[in-house]
């Protein structure tokens, strides 16, 4: 795993396209989320990898992948400017293995999926952010460093939106086992990638 990348790695056309490699479908997901826009999310990543060769004689980077990712996000913005729409987690966000569950099983896991992306989807946004981050493979303190604000806000954020997120499901007019679903997924999203590294 590439944490602190030695940045000489980036002086290689080898080592860069290792980085190209590791890092291209979690920014491709995020960038996607945010605008629902295949082709426009390939052009914002070409222009990002061809900026990151361009610069690799003055960049400064000491965390890689938060890096990555604020890059990514910076030129989503900038492609969307005017033109804002609310994203959507892609359907593999959390990646549950096909042979886990019998059929009645997978139905009750998609439905589980469905409730608790739409609770997402209703929380304020850089709550919903934190979390699109946060299955996406980042930790608390890489999240913290693409949105620019300290691990603790991040750990006080997550906290509450996983507070947020059980409480929605224990309320909801749901059946047990959606519930129990539901609130598996959110105890993945809140101990996802922390065992990762």
């Amino acid at each position: 795993m590439m944490e602190t990348v030695n940045m000489p790695l980036l002086h290689t056309l080898d080592g860069f396209e290792r980085i190209f490699r590791e890092n291209y479908n979690p920014l491709f997901s995020y960038v996607k989320a945010m605008i629902n826009d295949e082709e426009l999310a390939k052009d914002i990543l070409s222009d990002l990898f061809l900026n990151l060769w361009q610069q690799k004689d003055k960049l400064q980077i000491n965390e890689l992948k938060p890096y990555l990712f604020r890059a990514a996000k910076n030129g989503t913005l900038k492609a969307l400017s005017s033109r804002y729409q609310t994203s959507q987690l892609p359907d593999d966000a959390f990646n549950i293995p096909e042979n886990t569950y019998n059929p009645f099983e997978k139905f009750v896991a998609k439905q589980s999926i469905k409730i608790v992306e739409e609770l997402i989807n209703n929380l304020p946004s850089h709550r919903k952010e934190m979390i699109e981050l946060r299955l996406l493979g980042l930790k608390n303190a890489e999240i913290a460093l693409v949105l620019d604000i300290t691990e603790k806000k991040v750990e006080y954020n997550m906290r509450e939106a996983i507070e947020q997120l059980g409480h929605a499901v224990h309320n909801g007019n749901f059946d047990k086992a959606t519930i129990a679903g539901g609130l598996m997924l959110i105890s993945m999203i809140l101990t996802a990638n922390s065992h990762m590294i």
